[in-house]
């Protein structure tokens, strides 16, 4: 079996990263935001409002900036004795509400750049910073900040920090009130929780309980950032350039999200891969093919060959980025981030759902760059965006001929039904070119505006699976998608793991996918079975694991013959519950998996299976027992 099977794939969709994972809750944080179907000047002001101008003007300038990355930035101007108060909303909030969620008593990283111009400097002028309700009321004290030299002396920008500690838990609002005389530039305005995991990344790290929901699905890889978020959006500008994604906040550049809003890069590759490393998964970093997305109506041309050809040293620099050693120009960057020692990277995704001649003379081009120069390094073709017809049989006829050693990355989303009833896909395929399931999921018909991520699409998932692990010599890995969801910003349904400001909620699915990579073996186990029972039977030296998946609505006993197991009282999990059954916010552990026991002796164990479920069985092996099947 593949020991890299179960992963994660991680897209910003659905709030997933910004407004999500990274820890950041001040939303627009750099006033770039911008609309991708009609960019607009307003849109700079996205997430802040003024809340009052007394002898002060506040405008969004782009002259002189703090980086030539983030070019936009807010600017006070003030009359002698002038004040202005403006406020951030957060990702949760609006006109009625602050959407910055506090708790209270615990305290909040808060980092901003300023500049003061001289009139500024010696008027005493300042930036008062804090909590407050959507009323006004403060939540906290006030960090203060003002120029501490001789006037002039500190006219240019320069970073601020303090730790904000909330008296009182609510929806807030973080508010900046400049008074004084002269010019006040505010830029990256920040504010992250204390206890966040990754704190000492330049990110600034992740929100903890999300962190550690993927964590608790024991991934042996992580996909990032995408998806269709690598292509970009809908021209070549704003396709996602690794590089500006790294090094220093205010050197990344915010591009606008294909799924909505924006990217700030505070998530950029530097802290995936260190997020990889943090969940104990393979990094599987994924990037363009030099096409925009051909899934969407995009209106520049991919690059050309020669293009192509300059553009393949990006990759090869992503790939010293990541293994270089510290005297190298991208290795000795991610050392000075913080991480000397090279990350574990054996594969490069190249191109996400292409297909066609186009993309497969550009593929050819940069694979062989990588081959040529990183002789280690699997690289992951793309062979389409659908499960069945002629555009897969093409892309995979194509494939096996031009690059047959190399990993194939299929994505299908399917009806329910039709996952069980292809659970024997990868029994049919060549046990040549392996396969890397790369997106997945069954998908029920909608209810309003959302497919729902019900405990029958999950099992159907859970019946397939048996046939992903029966064929595992050729599937090399998998993950189902979409991963996260914010509450109320759903671009896609079902996901994963559902979140909103302080709570998050797994559903069906994610327990499915939990329990098969818990019990996933290192080899296979031939096994006969009757009825119509979905199942398959692993091992590894120490342990026999045993997963059965029950589609009836009829309970169904079964008698499992063990030739050599030693008696014992097997450990295992049952997932079960009602056919349309769903996990919510309001009821998180409706469809949860509970521990079992399955009596051992004379090598037979009889259980009944109930209706709708999942059940995965682990028996010990000991001493001689080991060579048991």
């Amino acid at each position: 079996m593949s020991p890299n099977l179960y992963g994660v794939f991680l897209e910003d969709i659905n709030c997933a990263v910004d407004g999500g994972l990274y820890a950041e809750l001040v939303k627009n944080r750099s006033f770039e935001n911008e609309n991708l179907w009609n960019p607009q000047r307003a849109d700079h002001w996205e997430a802040w409002k003024v809340n009052s101008r007394d002898g002060a003007a506040v405008t969004l300038e782009n002259a002189e900036p703090l980086h030539e990355n983030s070019p936009t930035y807010l600017r006070f101007t003030l009359d002698a004795g002038g004040r202005a108060v403006i406020s951030n909303q957060g990702f949760g909030g609006n006109a009625l509400k602050g959407g910055i969620p506090v708790k209270a008593g615990e305290g909040y990283d808060l980092s901003l750049y300023l500049r003061f111009d001289e009139a500024a400097v010696k008027s005493g002028a300042s930036v008062s910073v804090f909590l407050c309700g959507a009323a006004g009321n403060a939540l906290s004290a006030p960090a203060v900040f003002a120029p501490d030299g001789e006037a002039g002396s500190q006219t240019g920008w320069r970073r601020y920090r303090a730790v904000l500690t909330a008296d009182d838990g609510a929806g807030a609002l973080l508010r900046l009130q400049a008074q004084g005389q002269g010019r006040i530039d505010a830029d990256l305005v920040s504010l992250m929780p204390l206890d966040r995991a990754g704190r000492d990344w330049p990110g600034g790290g992740m929100r903890g309980d999300l962190a550690a929901a993927l964590e608790a699905l024991h991934p042996k890889f992580l996909r990032f950032p995408g998806g269709c978020v690598v292509e970009g959006t809908y021209v070549r500008s704003d396709a996602y350039d690794w590089k500006l994604s790294v090094g220093d906040l205010l050197e990344r550049r915010e591009i606008p999200n294909t799924w909505g809003g924006m990217l700030t890069m505070g998530m950029g590759f530097y802290e995936y891969f260190c997020l990889a490393e943090e969940i104990g998964a393979l990094p599987v970093p994924v990037v363009h093919a030099g096409l925009l997305c051909q899934a969407r109506d995009v209106k520049d041309p991919p690059l050309t060959l020669d293009e192509t050809r300059q553009y393949a040293q990006d990759i090869l620099d992503l790939i010293e980025f990541a293994l270089g050693d510290e005297n190298t120009e991208w290795g000795g960057l991610r050392a000075r981030m913080g991480h000397p020692a090279p990350f574990d990277l054996r594969y490069v995704a190249i191109g996400n759902e292409n297909w066609g001649a186009a993309y497969f003379a550009r593929y050819e081009i940069l694979s062989r760059a990588v081959h040529e120069r990183y002789p280690d390094i699997t690289c992951i073709v793309a062979a389409g965006p659908v499960a069945e017809g002629g555009l897969i049989e093409e892309s995979w006829a194509a494939i096996r001929r031009r690059f047959p050693g190399d990993l194939v990355d299929e994505h299908y989303y399917m009806d329910s039904s039709w996952f069980p009833a292809h659970a024997d896909r990868y029994d049919k395929y060549p046990r040549t070119t392996k396969v890397f399931l790369g997106e997945f999921a069954a998908h029920e018909p909608l209810q309003g505006s959302r497919r729902p991520g019900n405990l029958y699409a999950a099992l159907c998932e859970a019946a397939y699976l048996t046939g992903v692990e029966r064929n595992s010599d050729l599937v090399e890995m998998c993950c189902y998608a979409p991963l996260l969801c914010r509450e109320g910003e759903a671009d896609w349904t079902p996901d994963l793991i559902w979140f909103s400001d302080d709570a998050v909620y797994l559903t069906p699915s994610y327990y499915v996918q939990q329990m098969f990579s818990l019990a996933c073996g290192t080899d296979l186990v031939a096994s006969e079975m009757d009825g119509n029972i979905y199942h398959v039977v692993t091992r590894t030296e120490d342990e026999l694991q045993i997963k059965l998946v029950n589609l009836s609505d009829e309970a169904s006993p079964v008698r499992i013959l063990l030739d050599g197991v030693p008696d014992q009282q097997a450990a295992g999990q049952v997932l079960t519950g009602e056919k349309n059954h769903v996990n919510s916010f309001a009821r998180p552990d409706k469809v949860a998996p509970r521990d079992i026991q399955a009596a051992c002796a004379g090598g037979r164990t009889d259980t009944t299976l109930p209706p709708r479920s999942l059940t995965v069985l682990r028996f010990t092996l000991t001493g001689s027992e080991k060579t048991a099947e």
